[in-house]
């Protein structure tokens, strides 16, 4: 969210411009940054709900890098990132399925 142009390399993406940078601001940053403050407010809370939350964005990432490889190929750029979005849901789905719901 404050250094857009470090994820450049990281994501495979690169801002175009000042709305380019917006976007990976606001929408990139965003997800991370608004995910983590969800995360943040199911533990303080006690309210796995939020878990759930999160892992249902998450998987929705997931869909979408699964849709990817099938309509534009695959890289093997995308296999760390969509292990770790995987590893990511399995953990917050298990964690809301053995803490139970709110």
């Amino acid at each position: 969210m404050f250094a857009p142009r470090s994820m450049v390399d990281t994501l495979a993406v690169g801002p175009e411009g000042p709305a380019g940078l917006n976007t990976m601001r606001g929408f990139l940053g965003g997800l991370f940054v608004g995910s983590s403050i969800v995360l943040a407010t199911g533990l303080a809370t006690g309210n796995t709900t939020f878990f759930l939350a999160v892992a249902t964005v998450m998987s929705a990432v997931v869909v979408g890098r699964l849709i990817g490889i099938a309509v534009d190929g695959f890289d093997k750029k995308v296999v760390f990132p969509l292990v770790l979005e995987v590893v990511m849901v399995t953990i917050f789905f298990s964690a809301y399925a053995q803490l139970g719901p709110f």
